[in-house]
């Protein structure tokens, strides 16, 4: 759910910030915006599904170990996803290119996290076998 989110608001910001015009009937901006809002539900949803505990290992054995990701972590990549997707910014967009720089720094942030808490569930799952 989680990437899914990710590439959703990736390809909404696409079209959000470099068509003008009718997509498909519709207007290009309204249409990215559309898909970025469905991305960002997406995403947070994800996200904050990591909160929940996980058991690594096989039921039942002394190797059975619980993993979650903390707090502090969750609310950073919510309100990094808020920030990708929201029109407030640090430095506005029409400064190009430096107004697309702080979102992207989000974003790339926001994958990195994303990346490690990926990596930290399948070591555990693995360790725990």
């Amino acid at each position: 759910m989680v990437w899914l989110g990710l590439v959703l608001v990736i390809a909404g910001t696409v079209p959000t910030l470099t068509m003008d015009g009718d997509l498909g009937g519709a207007d290009a901006t309204v249409v990215g915006t559309g898909v970025m809002a469905v991305g960002a539900a997406l995403l947070v949803v994800g996200i904050l599904r990591l909160r929940k505990r996980r058991r690594v290992g096989p039921p039942g054995t002394a190797a059975q170990a619980y993993y979650r990701t903390s707090t502090g972590k969750i609310v950073a990549m919510v309100i990094a996803t808020i920030y990708i997707v929201s029109p407030i910014d640090l430095i506005p967009d029409v400064f190009l290119p430096i107004g697309i720089v702080d979102d992207a720094t989000a974003l790339t942030w926001l994958l990195f996290a994303l990346g490690q808490e990926h990596t930290r569930r399948s070591r555990a799952a693995r360790e725990s076998r």
